[in-house]
């Protein structure tokens, strides 16, 4: 099952953060994850305003995702984002490969 890498990212500071930025997506290639969303156009279509950027990356199972983020070479590259700004990142399973069921009727008769 795929698993999705979520970040989301208020950068302080563009430049600092830029060599980060340049040396990611490289690391991230070598252990099968590819980027979804990253970069261009966010539009706000309800809710409050964002005041983060998104990015989200696919991976061919969780494993290989926790496989780069634990990686001596994103241990590496992971510190040139500090002082940046600041990032929540989420690791999601894909879609189920069986149906949601309505617990609320789960187990009775119909």
């Amino acid at each position: 099952m795929p698993a999705y890498l979520i970040i989301e990212a208020h950068i302080t500071d563009p430049k600092g953060f830029a060599a980060y930025a340049r040396a990611t997506p490289a690391v991230v290639g070598r252990y099968g994850g590819h980027y979804l969303v990253m970069g261009g156009e966010q539009r706000r279509l309800e809710g409050e305003p964002a005041t983060t950027r998104t990015v989200v990356s696919c991976w061919p199972s969780r494993d290989a995702a926790l496989a780069f983020w634990h990686s001596p070479e994103y241990a590496a590259i992971k510190p040139l984002r500090d002082g940046t700004g600041t990032f929540r990142v989420l690791l999601a399973d894909g879609v189920q490969t069986q149906p949601l069921t309505d617990t609320a009727t789960e187990g009775t008769a119909p």
